[in-house]
Protein backbone atom coordinates (compact mmCIF):
# COMPACT_ATOMS: atom_id res chain seq x y z
CA UNK A 1 0.00 0.00 0.00
CA UNK A 2 1.68 3.29 -0.91
CA UNK A 3 1.70 5.20 1.89
CA UNK A 4 0.01 8.89 2.45
CA UNK A 5 1.69 11.98 1.61
CA UNK A 6 -0.14 14.13 3.73
CA UNK A 7 2.24 17.43 3.17
CA UNK A 8 3.37 18.84 0.25
CA UNK A 9 7.14 20.19 0.26
CA UNK A 10 6.72 22.03 -2.96
CA UNK A 11 10.32 20.11 -3.62
CA UNK A 12 11.34 21.32 -0.62
CA UNK A 13 11.17 24.80 -0.99
CA UNK A 14 8.31 25.47 1.44
CA UNK A 15 9.13 26.50 4.93
CA UNK A 16 7.01 28.80 6.95
CA UNK A 17 6.24 29.78 10.46
CA UNK A 18 3.64 31.27 13.08
CA UNK A 19 4.18 34.69 13.75
CA UNK A 20 1.16 35.46 15.21
CA UNK A 21 -2.51 35.01 15.77
CA UNK A 22 -4.83 38.16 16.48
CA UNK A 23 -8.69 38.69 16.37
CA UNK A 24 -9.67 41.19 13.68
CA UNK A 25 -12.78 43.44 13.97
CA UNK A 26 -14.99 44.47 10.44
CA UNK A 27 -17.78 46.55 10.16
CA UNK A 28 -19.09 48.87 7.57
CA UNK A 29 -23.11 50.88 7.89
CA UNK A 30 -25.65 50.64 4.87
CA UNK A 31 -29.12 51.91 5.05
CA UNK A 32 -30.42 48.62 6.25
CA UNK A 33 -28.03 49.83 9.68
CA UNK A 34 -24.58 48.90 11.10
CA UNK A 35 -22.86 45.68 11.05
CA UNK A 36 -19.89 44.68 12.91
CA UNK A 37 -18.08 41.28 12.82
CA UNK A 38 -15.26 39.76 14.97
CA UNK A 39 -12.70 36.58 13.61
CA UNK A 40 -9.67 35.17 14.09
CA UNK A 41 -7.06 35.50 11.53
CA UNK A 42 -3.28 34.13 12.05
CA UNK A 43 -0.32 35.76 10.42
CA UNK A 44 2.03 33.16 9.00
CA UNK A 45 5.61 33.85 7.48
CA UNK A 46 6.57 31.95 4.50
CA UNK A 47 9.88 32.06 2.79
CA UNK A 48 9.80 33.31 -0.88
CA UNK A 49 10.21 31.60 -3.87
CA UNK A 50 8.42 31.72 -7.35
CA UNK A 51 7.02 28.19 -6.92
CA UNK A 52 5.40 28.54 -3.38
CA UNK A 53 4.42 32.35 -4.68
CA UNK A 54 2.84 31.14 -7.31
CA UNK A 55 1.05 28.06 -5.79
CA UNK A 56 -0.08 30.15 -2.35
CA UNK A 57 -2.48 32.26 -4.64
CA UNK A 58 -4.83 29.75 -5.17
CA UNK A 59 -7.00 28.44 -2.23
CA UNK A 60 -4.84 26.05 -0.01
CA UNK A 61 -4.73 24.77 3.52
CA UNK A 62 -2.09 24.65 5.70
CA UNK A 63 -1.26 22.54 8.86
CA UNK A 64 0.25 24.09 11.77
CA UNK A 65 2.23 22.16 14.50
CA UNK A 66 0.68 21.70 17.76
CA UNK A 67 2.25 18.77 19.42
CA UNK A 68 3.76 15.55 18.08
CA UNK A 69 1.72 13.96 15.31
CA UNK A 70 -0.93 16.26 15.72
CA UNK A 71 -1.79 19.93 13.83
CA UNK A 72 -4.26 22.50 13.65
CA UNK A 73 -5.54 23.13 9.71
CA UNK A 74 -6.01 26.66 9.00
CA UNK A 75 -7.13 27.87 5.57
CA UNK A 76 -5.32 30.50 3.25
CA UNK A 77 -7.23 33.97 2.90
CA UNK A 78 -4.69 36.53 1.26
CA UNK A 79 -1.02 36.67 0.72
CA UNK A 80 1.79 39.63 0.06
CA UNK A 81 5.29 39.29 -0.69
CA UNK A 82 7.93 41.81 1.22
CA UNK A 83 11.70 42.45 1.10
CA UNK A 84 13.49 43.74 3.86
CA UNK A 85 14.39 46.60 2.48
CA UNK A 86 10.63 47.38 1.49
CA UNK A 87 9.99 47.35 5.42
CA UNK A 88 10.94 51.05 6.15
CA UNK A 89 10.59 52.37 2.81
CA UNK A 90 8.08 55.68 2.76
CA UNK A 91 7.53 59.13 0.42
CA UNK A 92 10.34 60.71 3.02
CA UNK A 93 13.05 58.68 1.10
CA UNK A 94 14.06 60.98 -1.90
CA UNK A 95 12.81 59.58 -5.22
CA UNK A 96 15.96 58.76 -6.96
CA UNK A 97 16.80 56.44 -3.61
CA UNK A 98 13.74 54.79 -3.36
CA UNK A 99 13.81 53.89 -6.95
CA UNK A 100 17.52 52.26 -6.70
CA UNK A 101 16.07 50.47 -3.72
CA UNK A 102 13.01 48.90 -5.56
CA UNK A 103 15.41 48.20 -8.39
CA UNK A 104 17.86 46.52 -5.74
CA UNK A 105 15.11 44.84 -4.52
CA UNK A 106 13.48 43.64 -7.90
CA UNK A 107 16.96 42.39 -8.88
CA UNK A 108 17.45 40.30 -5.00
CA UNK A 109 13.63 38.36 -4.93
CA UNK A 110 15.12 34.47 -5.93
CA UNK A 111 18.40 34.71 -4.37
CA UNK A 112 17.94 36.68 -1.47
CA UNK A 113 17.38 35.74 2.16
CA UNK A 114 15.85 38.80 3.31
CA UNK A 115 12.34 38.07 0.96
CA UNK A 116 9.46 36.46 2.26
CA UNK A 117 5.52 36.18 1.64
CA UNK A 118 3.26 37.10 4.87
CA UNK A 119 0.54 34.72 4.37
CA UNK A 120 -3.00 35.43 6.87
CA UNK A 121 -4.98 31.99 7.49
CA UNK A 122 -8.16 31.80 9.12
CA UNK A 123 -8.99 28.50 11.55
CA UNK A 124 -10.90 25.51 10.59
CA UNK A 125 -11.20 24.46 14.00
CA UNK A 126 -10.34 21.34 12.98
CA UNK A 127 -7.44 19.22 13.92
CA UNK A 128 -5.07 16.54 12.15
CA UNK A 129 -3.51 13.24 13.56
CA UNK A 130 -1.08 11.92 10.95
CA UNK A 131 -0.75 7.72 11.74
CA UNK A 132 1.50 5.28 9.91
CA UNK A 133 -0.94 5.16 7.07
CA UNK A 134 -4.03 7.10 8.23
CA UNK A 135 -5.06 10.54 9.16
CA UNK A 136 -8.20 11.26 11.01
CA UNK A 137 -9.83 15.38 11.59
CA UNK A 138 -11.47 16.19 14.65
CA UNK A 139 -12.76 19.53 16.22
CA UNK A 140 -10.23 21.97 18.39
CA UNK A 141 -10.94 25.32 19.55
CA UNK A 142 -7.23 25.48 20.26
CA UNK A 143 -4.93 28.25 19.42
CA UNK A 144 -1.32 27.09 18.45
CA UNK A 145 1.91 28.25 19.31
CA UNK A 146 4.20 31.18 17.83
CA UNK A 147 6.93 30.54 15.93
CA UNK A 148 5.09 26.85 15.40
CA UNK A 149 5.68 24.63 12.27
CA UNK A 150 3.80 25.34 8.80
CA UNK A 151 2.75 22.50 6.79
CA UNK A 152 1.16 22.65 3.23
CA UNK A 153 -1.67 19.80 3.19
CA UNK A 154 -1.15 17.79 -0.08
CA UNK A 155 -3.72 17.27 -2.96
CA UNK A 156 -4.22 13.56 -0.98
CA UNK A 157 -4.91 15.02 2.81
CA UNK A 158 -7.59 18.14 1.60
CA UNK A 159 -9.35 15.64 -0.59
CA UNK A 160 -9.88 13.30 2.41
CA UNK A 161 -10.41 16.60 4.63
CA UNK A 162 -13.66 17.72 2.74
CA UNK A 163 -14.72 15.50 0.04
CA UNK A 164 -17.00 12.51 0.87
CA UNK A 165 -16.15 9.44 -0.75
CA UNK A 166 -18.81 7.76 -2.20
CA UNK A 167 -20.33 11.31 -2.69
CA UNK A 168 -21.58 13.57 -5.47
CA UNK A 169 -18.96 16.11 -7.21
CA UNK A 170 -20.95 19.53 -7.25
CA UNK A 171 -17.52 21.43 -8.64
CA UNK A 172 -13.61 21.34 -9.27
CA UNK A 173 -11.66 22.79 -6.01
CA UNK A 174 -9.91 25.45 -7.00
CA UNK A 175 -6.04 25.27 -6.81
CA UNK A 176 -6.17 21.46 -6.76
CA UNK A 177 -8.77 20.57 -9.47
CA UNK A 178 -10.36 17.67 -7.09
CA UNK A 179 -13.72 17.05 -7.15
CA UNK A 180 -15.78 18.60 -3.89
CA UNK A 181 -17.46 15.04 -3.66
CA UNK A 182 -20.42 16.34 -0.93
CA UNK A 183 -24.12 14.48 0.51
CA UNK A 184 -25.97 15.40 -2.07
CA UNK A 185 -29.20 14.30 -0.01
CA UNK A 186 -27.98 15.95 3.19
CA UNK A 187 -27.90 19.23 1.09
CA UNK A 188 -31.68 18.97 -0.06
CA UNK A 189 -32.29 17.60 3.09
CA UNK A 190 -31.27 20.39 5.38
CA UNK A 191 -31.76 23.22 2.86
CA UNK A 192 -29.57 25.34 0.62
CA UNK A 193 -28.59 29.19 -0.29
CA UNK A 194 -27.01 30.47 -3.44
CA UNK A 195 -26.12 34.06 -3.15
CA UNK A 196 -24.79 35.76 -5.84
CA UNK A 197 -24.91 39.43 -8.09
CA UNK A 198 -26.27 39.38 -11.59
CA UNK A 199 -24.27 37.28 -14.18
CA UNK A 200 -22.32 35.33 -11.10
CA UNK A 201 -24.36 31.90 -12.64
CA UNK A 202 -27.39 31.60 -9.71
CA UNK A 203 -29.56 29.90 -12.31
CA UNK A 204 -26.57 27.75 -14.02
CA UNK A 205 -25.60 26.51 -10.53
CA UNK A 206 -29.48 25.39 -9.34
CA UNK A 207 -30.13 23.92 -12.64
CA UNK A 208 -27.02 21.49 -12.97
CA UNK A 209 -27.70 20.76 -8.90
CA UNK A 210 -31.31 20.07 -9.47
CA UNK A 211 -30.68 17.92 -12.54
CA UNK A 212 -28.26 15.87 -10.27
CA UNK A 213 -30.51 15.89 -7.05
CA UNK A 214 -32.76 14.13 -9.34
CA UNK A 215 -30.61 11.81 -10.87
CA UNK A 216 -29.40 10.91 -7.21
CA UNK A 217 -32.68 10.33 -5.75
CA UNK A 218 -35.17 8.38 -7.42
CA UNK A 219 -38.72 9.47 -4.86
CA UNK A 220 -37.52 12.78 -5.11
CA UNK A 221 -39.84 15.60 -6.46
CA UNK A 222 -38.35 19.20 -7.37
CA UNK A 223 -41.05 22.02 -7.63
CA UNK A 224 -39.18 25.71 -9.04
CA UNK A 225 -40.80 28.67 -8.49
CA UNK A 226 -39.23 30.72 -11.24
CA UNK A 227 -40.09 34.93 -11.70
CA UNK A 228 -37.04 35.37 -14.04
CA UNK A 229 -37.86 32.82 -16.63
CA UNK A 230 -34.70 30.99 -16.97
CA UNK A 231 -35.67 27.50 -15.42
CA UNK A 232 -37.45 26.82 -18.56
CA UNK A 233 -34.33 26.78 -21.10
CA UNK A 234 -31.85 25.70 -18.30
CA UNK A 235 -33.62 22.32 -17.79
CA UNK A 236 -35.18 21.86 -21.02
CA UNK A 237 -34.35 18.45 -21.36
CA UNK A 238 -35.39 17.30 -18.02
CA UNK A 239 -38.76 18.98 -18.78
CA UNK A 240 -39.30 17.28 -21.89
CA UNK A 241 -38.11 14.00 -20.69
CA UNK A 242 -40.03 14.21 -17.07
CA UNK A 243 -41.06 17.28 -16.40
CA UNK A 244 -44.21 20.04 -16.74
CA UNK A 245 -44.59 23.80 -16.61
CA UNK A 246 -47.75 26.02 -15.12
CA UNK A 247 -47.54 29.75 -15.75
CA UNK A 248 -50.22 32.39 -15.01
CA UNK A 249 -49.59 33.29 -19.05
CA UNK A 250 -50.96 31.50 -22.18
CA UNK A 251 -47.54 29.50 -23.51
CA UNK A 252 -49.44 27.99 -26.55
CA UNK A 253 -46.39 28.05 -29.20
CA UNK A 254 -42.78 27.60 -29.15
CA UNK A 255 -42.46 31.46 -30.07
CA UNK A 256 -44.78 32.65 -26.74
CA UNK A 257 -42.58 29.93 -25.17
CA UNK A 258 -39.43 31.05 -26.21
CA UNK A 259 -40.30 35.09 -25.95
CA UNK A 260 -40.87 33.89 -22.04
CA UNK A 261 -37.33 32.44 -21.09
CA UNK A 262 -34.05 34.28 -20.85
CA UNK A 263 -31.79 32.83 -23.44
CA UNK A 264 -28.14 32.93 -22.22
CA UNK A 265 -26.06 34.57 -25.11
CA UNK A 266 -23.30 31.48 -24.72
CA UNK A 267 -26.64 29.21 -25.70
CA UNK A 268 -27.26 30.99 -28.61
CA UNK A 269 -24.04 30.38 -29.94
CA UNK A 270 -23.95 26.85 -29.64
CA UNK A 271 -27.87 25.53 -30.55
CA UNK A 272 -29.61 27.91 -33.45
CA UNK A 273 -33.13 29.21 -32.31
CA UNK A 274 -34.56 26.47 -35.07
CA UNK A 275 -33.12 23.62 -32.71
CA UNK A 276 -34.71 24.89 -29.63
CA UNK A 277 -38.05 25.75 -31.07
CA UNK A 278 -37.95 21.99 -31.96
CA UNK A 279 -37.51 21.09 -29.04
CA UNK A 280 -39.75 23.15 -27.45
CA UNK A 281 -42.09 22.25 -29.72
CA UNK A 282 -41.93 18.73 -28.56
CA UNK A 283 -42.67 19.68 -25.16
CA UNK A 284 -45.38 21.35 -25.95
CA UNK A 285 -47.07 18.58 -27.67
CA UNK A 286 -47.23 16.37 -24.71
CA UNK A 287 -49.58 18.76 -23.26
CA UNK A 288 -46.92 19.23 -20.26
CA UNK A 289 -47.54 23.32 -20.11
CA UNK A 290 -50.70 23.83 -18.18
CA UNK A 291 -52.16 27.31 -16.91
CA UNK A 292 -52.04 28.21 -12.88
CA UNK A 293 -54.30 30.83 -11.12
CA UNK A 294 -54.58 32.54 -7.65
CA UNK A 295 -58.20 30.91 -7.50
CA UNK A 296 -58.41 29.35 -4.37
CA UNK A 297 -60.67 26.48 -3.43
CA UNK A 298 -63.69 26.44 -0.96
CA UNK A 299 -62.14 25.29 2.83
CA UNK A 300 -64.30 23.36 4.37
CA UNK A 301 -63.77 20.23 6.93
CA UNK A 302 -65.78 17.20 7.08
CA UNK A 303 -66.79 18.08 10.87
CA UNK A 304 -68.27 21.61 8.95
CA UNK A 305 -69.38 19.52 5.97
CA UNK A 306 -71.25 16.84 8.53
CA UNK A 307 -72.59 19.82 10.78
CA UNK A 308 -73.72 21.99 8.37
CA UNK A 309 -76.25 18.89 6.56
CA UNK A 310 -77.48 17.42 9.71
CA UNK A 311 -78.61 21.09 10.70
CA UNK A 312 -79.91 21.75 6.92
CA UNK A 313 -81.61 19.11 6.17
CA UNK A 314 -85.31 18.29 7.17
CA UNK A 315 -85.64 16.03 9.55
CA UNK A 316 -85.86 12.48 7.98
CA UNK A 317 -84.75 13.64 4.86
CA UNK A 318 -81.21 12.34 3.15
CA UNK A 319 -80.22 10.26 6.43
CA UNK A 320 -78.99 7.25 4.19
CA UNK A 321 -76.43 9.98 2.67
CA UNK A 322 -75.08 11.49 5.91
CA UNK A 323 -74.71 7.65 7.24
CA UNK A 324 -72.44 7.23 4.04
CA UNK A 325 -70.76 10.60 5.04
CA UNK A 326 -70.01 9.48 8.85
CA UNK A 327 -69.06 5.88 7.00
CA UNK A 328 -66.18 7.85 4.79
CA UNK A 329 -64.67 10.13 7.69
CA UNK A 330 -64.65 7.34 10.55
CA UNK A 331 -63.81 4.50 7.94
CA UNK A 332 -61.17 5.85 5.84
CA UNK A 333 -58.43 6.77 8.50
CA UNK A 334 -59.45 10.95 8.27
CA UNK A 335 -60.20 13.14 11.11
CA UNK A 336 -63.01 15.30 11.80
CA UNK A 337 -60.46 18.38 10.81
CA UNK A 338 -59.89 16.85 7.35
CA UNK A 339 -60.30 19.50 4.03
CA UNK A 340 -62.51 17.72 1.70
CA UNK A 341 -60.12 19.02 -0.64
CA UNK A 342 -57.49 16.90 1.24
CA UNK A 343 -59.37 13.12 0.19
CA UNK A 344 -58.22 10.62 -1.91
CA UNK A 345 -59.57 10.59 -5.44
CA UNK A 346 -61.41 7.63 -4.91
CA UNK A 347 -63.11 9.09 -1.84
CA UNK A 348 -63.81 12.52 -3.67
CA UNK A 349 -65.50 10.67 -5.85
CA UNK A 350 -67.82 9.09 -3.31
CA UNK A 351 -68.21 12.37 -1.79
CA UNK A 352 -69.21 13.83 -5.30
CA UNK A 353 -72.21 11.13 -5.56
CA UNK A 354 -73.56 12.00 -1.84
CA UNK A 355 -73.77 15.51 -2.70
CA UNK A 356 -75.03 15.17 -5.80
CA UNK A 357 -77.96 12.42 -3.77
CA UNK A 358 -78.34 15.45 -0.61
CA UNK A 359 -79.10 18.50 -3.69
CA UNK A 360 -82.26 16.51 -3.99
CA UNK A 361 -83.96 16.91 -0.89
CA UNK A 362 -83.52 20.93 -0.54
CA UNK A 363 -84.06 23.81 -2.83
CA UNK A 364 -81.99 25.22 -5.75
CA UNK A 365 -82.44 28.86 -4.16
CA UNK A 366 -81.38 27.88 -0.67
CA UNK A 367 -77.76 28.37 0.93
CA UNK A 368 -76.84 25.14 1.47
CA UNK A 369 -78.01 23.76 -1.91
CA UNK A 370 -75.45 26.41 -3.81
CA UNK A 371 -72.69 25.18 -0.64
CA UNK A 372 -72.90 21.32 -2.36
CA UNK A 373 -73.09 22.81 -5.80
CA UNK A 374 -70.14 24.79 -5.46
CA UNK A 375 -68.27 21.73 -3.33
CA UNK A 376 -69.33 19.54 -5.72
CA UNK A 377 -67.99 21.62 -8.76
CA UNK A 378 -65.17 22.36 -7.37
CA UNK A 379 -64.19 18.30 -6.25
CA UNK A 380 -65.10 17.61 -10.06
CA UNK A 381 -62.65 20.07 -11.64
CA UNK A 382 -60.22 18.54 -9.33
CA UNK A 383 -60.82 15.54 -10.57
CA UNK A 384 -60.55 16.91 -14.30
CA UNK A 385 -57.29 18.19 -13.81
CA UNK A 386 -56.22 14.63 -12.04
CA UNK A 387 -56.91 13.42 -15.83
CA UNK A 388 -55.18 15.80 -17.03
CA UNK A 389 -58.08 17.94 -18.74
CA UNK A 390 -56.70 21.36 -19.88
CA UNK A 391 -57.92 23.75 -17.43
CA UNK A 392 -55.92 26.40 -15.11
CA UNK A 393 -54.78 25.45 -11.49
CA UNK A 394 -54.95 27.38 -8.25
CA UNK A 395 -51.61 26.11 -6.28
CA UNK A 396 -54.20 24.40 -3.51
CA UNK A 397 -54.45 21.87 -6.74
CA UNK A 398 -50.96 21.78 -7.86
CA UNK A 399 -49.83 21.07 -3.97
CA UNK A 400 -52.25 18.36 -4.04
CA UNK A 401 -50.84 16.99 -7.64
CA UNK A 402 -47.29 16.90 -6.91
CA UNK A 403 -47.74 14.49 -3.94
CA UNK A 404 -49.42 12.23 -6.41
CA UNK A 405 -47.78 9.18 -7.52
CA UNK A 406 -48.57 9.85 -11.50
CA UNK A 407 -47.18 13.84 -11.22
CA UNK A 408 -44.05 14.53 -12.76
CA UNK A 409 -40.62 14.48 -10.80
CA UNK A 410 -39.62 18.55 -11.83
CA UNK A 411 -42.40 21.00 -11.98
CA UNK A 412 -41.43 24.75 -13.31
CA UNK A 413 -43.97 27.06 -12.17
CA UNK A 414 -43.35 30.36 -13.91
CA UNK A 415 -44.49 33.85 -12.60
CA UNK A 416 -43.89 37.05 -14.04
CA UNK A 417 -45.27 38.93 -11.81
CA UNK A 418 -43.72 39.19 -8.16
CA UNK A 419 -47.10 40.04 -6.31
CA UNK A 420 -48.69 36.76 -8.28
CA UNK A 421 -45.67 34.84 -7.55
CA UNK A 422 -45.99 35.26 -3.93
CA UNK A 423 -50.06 34.45 -3.63
CA UNK A 424 -49.30 31.06 -5.41
CA UNK A 425 -45.93 30.57 -4.02
CA UNK A 426 -47.76 30.77 0.00
CA UNK A 427 -50.48 29.03 -1.11
CA UNK A 428 -49.01 26.25 -2.22
CA UNK A 429 -46.47 25.75 0.63
CA UNK A 430 -49.21 26.24 2.88
CA UNK A 431 -51.12 23.18 1.13
CA UNK A 432 -48.08 21.44 1.02
CA UNK A 433 -47.59 20.87 4.32
CA UNK A 434 -50.87 20.90 5.74
CA UNK A 435 -51.55 17.74 3.09
CA UNK A 436 -47.85 16.57 4.74
CA UNK A 437 -49.10 16.77 8.17
CA UNK A 438 -52.72 15.14 7.49
CA UNK A 439 -52.18 12.92 5.35
CA UNK A 440 -48.45 11.51 6.46
CA UNK A 441 -47.23 12.18 2.62
CA UNK A 442 -43.41 10.64 2.71
CA UNK A 443 -43.12 11.83 -0.64
CA UNK A 444 -40.07 13.98 -0.76
CA UNK A 445 -40.56 17.41 -2.14
CA UNK A 446 -38.00 19.94 -2.84
CA UNK A 447 -39.38 23.65 -3.43
CA UNK A 448 -36.77 25.76 -5.13
CA UNK A 449 -37.42 29.59 -4.66
CA UNK A 450 -35.56 31.70 -7.26
CA UNK A 451 -34.96 35.66 -6.30
CA UNK A 452 -35.41 34.49 -3.13
CA UNK A 453 -35.93 38.25 -1.66
CA UNK A 454 -39.72 38.51 -3.30
CA UNK A 455 -40.41 35.58 -1.30
CA UNK A 456 -38.58 36.60 2.09
CA UNK A 457 -38.24 40.17 2.32
CA UNK A 458 -36.99 41.97 5.26
CA UNK A 459 -39.68 44.59 5.06
CA UNK A 460 -43.30 43.05 4.60
CA UNK A 461 -47.00 44.30 3.52
CA UNK A 462 -49.98 42.59 3.55
CA UNK A 463 -51.09 44.32 0.20
CA UNK A 464 -48.52 42.45 -1.92
CA UNK A 465 -48.95 39.02 -0.44
CA UNK A 466 -45.43 39.39 0.54
CA UNK A 467 -46.22 38.90 4.48
CA UNK A 468 -48.06 36.02 4.01
CA UNK A 469 -44.93 34.72 1.43
CA UNK A 470 -42.91 35.34 4.49
CA UNK A 471 -44.57 33.57 6.65
CA UNK A 472 -45.13 30.47 4.10
CA UNK A 473 -41.12 29.92 3.37
CA UNK A 474 -40.62 30.29 6.76
CA UNK A 475 -42.91 27.43 8.00
CA UNK A 476 -41.09 25.50 5.32
CA UNK A 477 -37.43 26.24 6.64
CA UNK A 478 -38.36 25.33 10.33
CA UNK A 479 -40.87 22.85 9.98
CA UNK A 480 -40.55 21.32 6.40
CA UNK A 481 -37.09 19.10 6.98
CA UNK A 482 -39.22 16.50 9.59
CA UNK A 483 -42.54 16.53 6.87
CA UNK A 484 -39.69 15.50 3.80
CA UNK A 485 -40.63 19.08 2.66
CA UNK A 486 -37.04 21.13 1.49
CA UNK A 487 -36.46 24.52 0.06
CA UNK A 488 -33.25 25.84 -1.71
CA UNK A 489 -33.17 29.54 -1.90
CA UNK A 490 -31.49 32.10 -4.67
CA UNK A 491 -31.06 35.45 -4.52
CA UNK A 492 -28.70 38.30 -5.31
CA UNK A 493 -30.13 40.83 -2.49
CA UNK A 494 -28.95 39.40 0.58
CA UNK A 495 -29.14 41.91 2.94
CA UNK A 496 -33.18 42.67 2.08
CA UNK A 497 -34.08 39.15 3.29
CA UNK A 498 -35.87 37.80 6.02
CA UNK A 499 -32.70 37.14 8.12
CA UNK A 500 -34.78 34.09 10.27
CA UNK A 501 -35.51 32.35 7.33
CA UNK A 502 -31.88 32.79 5.97
CA UNK A 503 -30.54 31.11 9.21
CA UNK A 504 -32.32 28.04 8.62
CA UNK A 505 -30.20 27.01 5.32
CA UNK A 506 -27.58 24.12 6.18
CA UNK A 507 -25.17 24.70 2.77
CA UNK A 508 -24.60 27.68 1.41
CA UNK A 509 -22.80 29.00 -1.89
CA UNK A 510 -21.23 32.50 -2.21
CA UNK A 511 -20.42 33.94 -5.12
CA UNK A 512 -19.13 37.83 -6.02
CA UNK A 513 -21.20 40.31 -3.90
CA UNK A 514 -19.91 43.87 -4.59
CA UNK A 515 -21.81 45.40 -1.49
CA UNK A 516 -19.93 44.91 2.24
CA UNK A 517 -22.72 44.83 3.90
CA UNK A 518 -24.30 41.83 2.00
CA UNK A 519 -20.59 40.04 2.33
CA UNK A 520 -20.88 40.73 6.50
CA UNK A 521 -24.44 39.78 6.62
CA UNK A 522 -23.36 36.21 5.27
CA UNK A 523 -20.46 36.23 7.84
CA UNK A 524 -22.46 37.23 10.57
CA UNK A 525 -25.35 34.68 9.42
CA UNK A 526 -23.34 31.43 9.27
CA UNK A 527 -20.32 32.80 11.78
CA UNK A 528 -18.31 33.00 7.99
CA UNK A 529 -14.66 34.58 8.56
CA UNK A 530 -14.18 37.82 6.90
CA UNK A 531 -10.82 37.17 5.64
CA UNK A 532 -12.59 34.58 3.53
CA UNK A 533 -15.58 36.14 2.36
CA UNK A 534 -13.34 38.82 1.27
CA UNK A 535 -12.02 36.31 -1.22
CA UNK A 536 -15.77 36.00 -3.13
CA UNK A 537 -14.99 39.62 -4.48
CA UNK A 538 -11.99 37.90 -6.78
CA UNK A 539 -14.46 35.06 -8.15
CA UNK A 540 -15.07 34.48 -11.72
CA UNK A 541 -18.69 33.45 -13.13
CA UNK A 542 -18.86 29.84 -12.35
CA UNK A 543 -17.09 30.03 -8.63
CA UNK A 544 -18.41 29.54 -5.55
CA UNK A 545 -17.44 29.68 -2.37
CA UNK A 546 -19.11 26.75 -0.72
CA UNK A 547 -19.90 25.63 3.07
CA UNK A 548 -22.25 23.21 4.45
CA UNK A 549 -22.88 22.24 8.19
CA UNK A 550 -23.57 18.70 6.88
CA UNK A 551 -23.02 18.00 3.40
CA UNK A 552 -19.26 17.41 3.71
CA UNK A 553 -17.10 15.06 5.24
CA UNK A 554 -15.80 18.11 7.79
CA UNK A 555 -18.62 20.65 8.78
CA UNK A 556 -18.47 24.31 8.17
CA UNK A 557 -15.20 24.55 6.24
CA UNK A 558 -15.57 26.98 3.16
CA UNK A 559 -14.17 25.86 0.23
CA UNK A 560 -13.81 27.22 -3.59
CA UNK A 561 -15.13 25.35 -6.12
CA UNK A 562 -15.31 25.93 -9.95
CA UNK A 563 -19.39 24.46 -10.68
CA UNK A 564 -19.87 22.53 -13.31
CA UNK A 565 -21.30 24.00 -16.80
CA UNK A 566 -25.18 22.96 -17.10
CA UNK A 567 -25.45 24.47 -20.21
CA UNK A 568 -23.00 21.83 -21.71
CA UNK A 569 -24.79 19.08 -19.83
CA UNK A 570 -27.95 20.61 -21.21
CA UNK A 571 -26.25 20.80 -24.98
CA UNK A 572 -25.57 17.48 -25.28
CA UNK A 573 -29.33 15.81 -24.14
CA UNK A 574 -30.71 18.05 -26.56
CA UNK A 575 -28.53 17.03 -29.06
CA UNK A 576 -29.01 13.42 -28.26
CA UNK A 577 -32.78 14.09 -28.54
CA UNK A 578 -32.42 15.32 -31.45
CA UNK A 579 -30.46 12.14 -33.20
Amino acid sequence: MEKLKVFDDINGKFEARLRDQRERITSTRGREGEITVSSQVALLEVKFDDEVFEKLQEPQFVAVEKKGNQYLIYEIASIKPLHYQMVGMDERIPRDIRWEMMESVHESWKESNETWINVWAVPTKYRMTVYDENIEFVKDNSIPLPGSRVYLLSRESVERFLSIEDGIAIGKLLGFELDLKVNLNSMVKYHMGAFGFTGSGKSNLLSYLIRKSLEADKELKAIVFDIAGEYGIHLLDELIKEGEMFSTEKLDSADAFLDSQVLPDTLEEKVSLEELKMHVNAFLKSKSVKLVSTLKPPTTTLRQLYEMLQQELKAGTGRRELERLLELITSKGYTEETDVTALKDEDKAELISILESLMNYVSEKSNVYKSMQSLSEYLNSSEAQNKKETIAVNPEDLADYVLKDNSKRLTVVYVPEPEKARAIASAFIDRLLYLKKTTGSRKKILVVLDEAQEFIPDKTSRDDYSDVSNRSVEALLRQGRKYRAHCWLSTQRLAHLNTNAVQQLHSYFVSTLPRLYDRLVIADAFSLNTDIIERTTELETGQWLFVSYRATRQKNVPVFIQAPNNEEILIENLKKMKS
